[in-house]
């Protein structure tokens, strides 16, 4: 009997000692770090001063009321004698902080004061939010300045209609601790973020084109915690065969359901940054509130300039992204669409562009630039006629055989 509470002990022991050592590992937390921050700079949201869009102080807080005219804003304020390796760890506070708008560090360096440095934050949601600045390769530096900037979220919102007015409460900045890396990291872990490309995926990053290093996700450190269970388990506890398989069933079911309900917590959230963005567009209106507007205009104009084309008329688009591309033909459907790719640009016999195919630039794309009136796409010239022309959106129609 005796024997059986030891063991016991032990295997609560054993198991409580392995998870700790688990999320302290997956945190990355420096085991010579004190268990508290011994330094911090604290920042009062009255010390940010608006650089674009408008605000006010209030009791000690920042009152952001309007966006700047590209609808971003940013609040900066100057440091002095604060070095980046000295404070790893950033808290921040906001209230009101709506669902559209996605929340950036800016800062600059002694070293480099001409470049400034740009990291995407978690969404503050309630309550202090926390951050780890050690993984930032820019931030081992001399800081000078730090701002918040915000602006709508890409691909959720149109630009004009993703601001709303927020309150920035405080900021701080703190030395390595173990509190602080844990508080990071489960920051990071139960983040809130919008519908977004890789939204489905619950390991990889949770924003496109996110190259900022990021702990262990959830479901790694889960399972790396059920075989850890599953190790006391045979060789604390001594259990084997069916009671083993038996346990291991159970807990296995008690994780997948806690992963469950963060994905519910997650899609929860989602569903209602839709209803923010779209609960007062009436039904009927919504294909026209989408957030790329831009895209939305120049597409809708392609279609009155082309209203009396032939639906076998060729049209070719190409523009600073492959998502532009592919918005741009989404929106302009049902023209006969299709994006300018590489084997058109190598001017094969086989992908030359016909007489009559219309062309479309959009954005920052080099290709469709023509000199005068004539376009080379590697070892092909066509000459053309501008059916429309300005730095953002151009159409032109192929008027005679490739040369």
């Amino acid at each position: 009997m005796r024997s059986g509470r030891l063991r016991a002990v032990a295997f609560v022991v054993a198991l409580a000692a392995s998870w700790s050592i688990l999320l302290l590992w997956a945190a990355g937390v420096d085991w010579r770090a004190p268990l508290s921050p011994q330094t911090t700079r604290a920042i009062d949201g009255s010390d940010f001063h608006p650089i674009f869009g408008k605000g006010s102080a209030q009791s000690g807080h920042l009152r952001v009321t309007a966006a700047a005219e590209d609808y971003s804003a940013l609040q900066s304020t100057a440091l002095a004698n604060v070095v980046g390796e000295d404070f790893p760890t950033l808290r921040y506070r906001f209230e009101d902080f709506p669902r559209t708008l996605e929340l950036a560090l800016v800062f600059r360096t002694a070293e480099q004061p001409d470049d400034v440095q740009t990291i995407a934050l978690p969404w503050p949601g309630v309550g202090e939010s926390s951050f780890d600045l050690s993984r930032i390769p820019a931030w081992r530096g001399t800081i000078v300045e730090l701002g918040f900037a915000e602006f709508a979220t890409a691909q959720l919102v149109a630009p004009e209609r993703g601001f709303a007015p927020f309150t920035l409460i405080s900021a701080r900045l703190e030395s390595a601790s173990w509190c602080g890396r844990l508080q990071a990291t489960l920051t990071e872990w139960f983040r809130s973020a919008p519908w977004q490309l890789i939204s489905v995926s619950a390991i990889g990053p949770a924003e496109i084109g996110d190259t900022t290093p990021h702990a262990l996700r959830p479901p790694l450190v889960i399972a790396a915690a059920l075989a850890l269970l599953g190790l006391c388990l045979r060789f604390v506890l001594g259990l084997s065969g069916r009671s083993l398989r038996r346990w291991m069933f159970v807990s296995a079911l008690l994780a997948w359901l806690a992963i469950d309900v963060s994905w519910l917590r997650s899609l929860a959230y989602k569903y209602s940054t839709d209803r923010d963005v779209w609960s007062e567009v009436p039904f009927a209106e919504r294909q026209t509130h989408v957030a790329d507007s831009d895209i939305l205009a120049a597409a809708t104009k392609l279609k009155q300039l082309l209203v009396n084309e032939p639906a076998s008329t060729r049209i070719l688009v190409d523009a600073g992204s492959p998502h532009d591309v592919l918005r741009f033909i989404y929106l302009a459907s049902p023209l006969n669409l299709g994006a300018f790719g590489q084997s058109l640009l190598a001017g094969s016999s086989q992908t030359r562009i016909p007489p009559g195919a219309v062309l479309v630039r959009y954005g920052d794309s080099r290709h469709f630039r023509p000199v005068r009136n004539r376009l080379r796409f590697g070892k092909q010239t066509v000459r053309v006629i501008a059916v429309t022309e300005s730095e953002a959106f151009a159409v032109y129609r192929v008027a005679g055989a490739p040369q």
